[in-house]
């Protein structure tokens, strides 16, 4: 059964990492097939998407439009904007409450209404006016006891409703029989702060206490899962949760997420028209397609997962609605909010790419105090192409433990959906999105620290290939267009998300660290080292590109100052410490689950461990480009998951990439995928050991060594000792990755290995299409690193191996270079004491530099199995005849960029 989690906070909040045990495309494309479908709406087709607007809108579902109360709807809706600049009315009365009627009666429909001095407002009958301010003790109360039995339905209108400092904004309609509406109207209303067609509060810094509460009819649940497939006519479902129980009921509207792989499927919505006994939803009309329901439970999972459609209720008894989106000419006279984002908060600025901006309604909780907004429906809102204006918005109110968003359903987007921004400890739970365009959810500057965005399904039901959820016109085109479009998008890891589920978009989960942060936090954040947050028991499928993505270089670091108390920012982002030693902080992603994707992983990462991990039937399983060996000196960087159905992408590393405690099936892995392709790979030499893995693939391919990417050397893979102890048997069937009686296996790009007794062609052995005519080897394998510096790219390394002064082999390694800091040499040795290795340079010269760093083998697996040791003869170096794997690696490497510091060199 699916539980939420309590999710208990402290006010002074410093990131606490989860303890560990021990292709970025420039253009929009959707995996199909193995090739790439290019799909709008980028950045440069905004005339495409306004003028496909009409028949987007055709596809769209509104509340207001469909059900909401007629005479709302005759005399708010779409209405001409007021030519007079309106008048302002603070309302009055002998005692300390008025009514609405009697508020009416005093502003009319033409002013602007302010209610303060300790006066309150009681919501008895539906209220229109230009526009309303509550501020210096004002309050609105709207409840079930200001709310006639007798009507169904009571409705605010008003151009913009402002909740200033000192005020309170409180409705809460817990009767089933009774609906509240919020309509903002397209009549020129402009608030000084919150701008046009908005609702919302604007606080100051030390404002305390809640200025907005919400709350519509509870619901014990806003979604379930398909608990039987869904089939094409069909016309009854059944979910994991009893519909009475959650809180659903006859004539609810609700939506089902697709299931079809890599975005290619499209969400259907439904009214509720009957509920049966047993739970069995009957439907107003029939299923139009496919949705699948599978349980699932991993292997190595520790919980249950469901590889099901989600289905959410989008139907609440409060709604913030308003009228019909207006596309809006830009002015070029605004100003820019962000330097290089062409945006502006005041209004519609040109830009580039935009000459308009599409207006809807906005809602957004500023600058100080704290607000609070649960089961309720937000529809019409977001402004494309305007600064800030989003459907719901946390706006700099820095640490705000008492901010919520939860149960909420928000569809019909033109910017984003839930916004998180300069604000601290929040929570977002349990909310609902369907149809919006850009980022469902969105952490926007990099400096926000321990929010809690938990339990929200986000379904984007449009096929990728027809544009998805994308957008064109925002700030943002990594998040909102089709470039890379996300369900969840952040700019630093350093927040909670737990149990969300992500269900075709273009990228499920999204975390691009841009290093210096956003906005306000500009070159204050160094987002590329903040601590990552608690990010578990998420589900991301569907996905036309990536289900998990960490974009840029992730590397958290220990000890940078990031606090609530600081804002967020961060003092003090050295990969080193002062001696020289890794400051990286070791944290773990568990119990996510990602199918249907394209992709599943990251881009250059360290110190984090995909734990109890699940990734099915996605292209590639796990991708990853580049990483390093953890900081702790013994943690693995796959631990517990299960694989099945596709490719391991694997990522050249700075000492050992270790899988342990796994289960892979119907796979293959990818070595060094990504290395040479431009500045990708160090010396494109990993190591990658296999400890207690569980694999089979039946016949054909287990591995590829991408020798084609020119210099890539592709690598060494290896059993753990454990492993190779058991693996030693001859007579046995195959039980590990390799076969019985071998430990190691390398590129035959290394035949030298054969030379020494220790080595076997694969193909010799009738094993060539399984591991790409590799070198099997009998004997452990190490690899042996020498990074250059100033080296020419004619300079060869030569060498030399001997047994017993007897000469044995001797090799050309030519130098593989992709930045200043990232060349040198790199190939397999058999460790021990049984063979020398000598090395020099063919460059006429023959020393190898004094300032040149030699690595031998590597610190994790030292710690875990033992030193290794080396014969070696460097020609013009003094290092010993024997190197040890433990040698002094301070200074060297922490990252993809704190890669060989000056104090490295010799």
């Amino acid at each position: 059964r699916l539980q939420f989690l309590l999710v208990h906070k402290i006010i002074r909040y410093k990131m606490k990492s989860l303890q560990i045990y021990s292709c970025f495309f420039l253009y929009s494309a959707a995996v199909k097939n193995g090739t790439y479908a290019f799909s709008k709406y980028t950045q440069s087709q905004t005339q495409d998407y306004v003028q496909d607007f009409s028949d987007l809108m055709a596809k769209s579902y509104t509340m207001v439009d469909a059900e909401g109360p007629q005479d709302l709807l005759a005399q708010c809706k779409n209405l001409p904007k007021q030519a007079e600049p309106p008048g302002v009315v603070v309302v009055s009365s002998a005692s300390e409450t008025i009514s609405s009627s009697e508020v009416q009666g005093q502003c009319g429909s033409s002013s602007t209404c302010v209610i303060e001095g300790a006066l309150t407002l009681t919501m008895n009958s539906s209220l229109k006016v230009h526009s309303l301010i509550i501020r210096d003790g004002g309050k609105v109360l709207w409840t079930d006891e200001t709310h006639p039995l007798d009507k169904d339905h009571i409705w605010l209108c008003a151009g913009y409703v402002a909740v200033e400092s000192g005020g309170s904004f409180q409705l809460n309609q817990q009767h089933g029989g009774k609906n509240a509406w919020i309509y903002i109207m397209n009549n020129g209303a402009y608030h000084p702060t919150l701008k046009s067609r908005s609702f919302g509060s604007v606080g100051v810094e030390g404002d305390t206490g809640v200025m907005i509460d919400i709350q519509g009819r509870d619901m014990q649940r806003t979604w379930s899962l398909l608990a039987e497939p869904l089939t094409t006519g069909s016309n009854e479902l059944k979910v994991l949760h009893q519909p009475l129980g959650m809180g659903w009921k006859i004539g609810d509207r609700i939506a089902i997420a697709p299931t079809d792989d890599r975005s290619t499927g499209e969400g259907q919505s439904f009214k509720i028209e009957r509920i049966a006994d047993d739970g069995t939803i009957t439907l107003n009309i029939n299923s139009n397609f496919d949705h699948g329901a599978e349980a699932f439970i991993s292997p190595n999972s520790e919980e249950a997962t469901f590889r099901s459609a989600e289905v959410i209720n989008l139907s609440r008894n409060v709604v913030i609605s308003g009228d019909d989106f207006e596309e809006v000419y830009c002015d070029p006279s605004l100003p820019e909010a962000i330097g290089g984002s062409e945006t502006s908060l005041d209004g519609c600025r040109c830009a580039s790419f935009r000459d308009s901006c599409t207006v809807g309604l906005h809602t957004a909780h500023m600058n100080g105090g704290s607000s609070r907004i649960e089961n309720t429906r937000v529809e019409k809102c977001g402004q494309r192409g305007i600064e800030g204006k989003y459907c719901l918005h946390f706006h700099q109110l820095k640490a705000c433990p008492d901010c919520l968003f939860r149960n909420n359903a928000i569809e019909t987007s033109q910017q984003r959906g839930l916004i998180v921004h300069g604000t601290h400890l929040s929570t977002s739970e349990a909310n609902v999105f369907y149809n919006v365009r850009g980022a469902s959810l969105y952490i926007e500057d990099g400096n926000e620290l321990g929010n809690t965005l938990s339990y929200n399904v986000a379904i984007c039901p449009w096929k990728f290939s027809e544009g998805g959820c994308s957008v064109p016109g925002t700030s943002n085109s990594q998040a909102d267009t089709s470039i890379n479009q996300a369900g969840l998008y952040t700019v630093t890891p350093s927040n909670n998300l737990i149990g969300n589920r992500m269900a075709n978009h273009f990228n499920g989960m999204f975390i691009e660290v841009n290093g210096i942060g956003r906005g306000s936090a500009y070159g204050k954040v160094c987002t590329m080292s903040t601590p990552v947050g608690r990010i578990e028991g998420n589900v991301f499928h569907s996905s036309g590109r990536f289900g998990t993505y960490f974009l840029s270089n992730n590397y958290p670091l220990k000890g940078i100052g990031q606090e609530v108390d600081s804002n967020g920012y961060t003092d003090n982002c050295e990969a080193f410490t002062a001696n020289g030693e890794d400051n990286g902080y070791p944290t773990a992603l568990r119990n996510n689950f990602d199918y249907g994707n394209a992709y599943v992983g990251n881009y250059n990462a360290g110190d984090i461990q995909f734990s109890y991990h699940t990734s099915v039937d996605n292209n590639n399983l796990i991708y990853w480009k580049e990483t390093k060996n953890f900081a702790d000196g013994c943690s693995s960087h796959i631990r517990d998951s299960y694989f099945k159905g596709g490719n391991l992408a694997l990522p050249d590393s700075l000492g050992s990439f270790i899988i342990e405690d796994t289960i892979i099936r119907d796979a293959l892995f990818a070595a060094n995928h990504h290395c040479t392709i431009g500045t990708t790979g160090f010396l494109c030499m990993p190591h990658y050991i296999i400890h207690n893995v569980q694999f089979s693939n039946g016949a054909g391919q287990w591995v590829s060594f991408k020798k084609e990417n020119g210099q890539n050397n592709g690598g060494i893979f290896s059993l753990s000792p454990e492993d190779a102890a058991l693996n030693s048997d001859i007579t046995g069937e195959y039980q590990f990755f390799l076969p019985p009686g071998y430990t190691s296996l390398a590129s035959n790009k290394f035949p030298y290995l054969l030379d020494t007794g220790k080595c076997d062609d694969s193909a010799s052995l009738s094993l060539g299409e399984r591991y790409e005519n590799g070198v099997l080897c009998k004997s452990p394998l190490q690899i042996l690193k020498i990074f250059s510096k100033g080296a020419q790219a004619g300079a060869n390394l030569v060498v030399e191996v001997f047994r017993d002064d007897n000469w044995i082999s001797t090799i050309s390694v030519a130098i593989q270079r992709t930045s200043d800091r990232k060349q040198g040499y790199a190939f397999p040795v058999i460790p021990g004491t049984e063979f020398v290795y000598r090395l020099w340079l063919d460059d006429g010269q023959g020393d190898i530099p004094e300032d040149w760093v030699i690595d031998f083998g590597d610190m994790t697996q030292t710690n875990r199995w033992g030193v290794d040791v080396l014969q070696l003869e460097a020609r013009g170096r003094s290092c010993g005849s024997i190197v040890s794997s433990n040698h002094d690696r301070r200074f060297v490497a922490a990252n993809s960029l704190d890669l060989l510091d000056d104090q490295s060199w010799g």
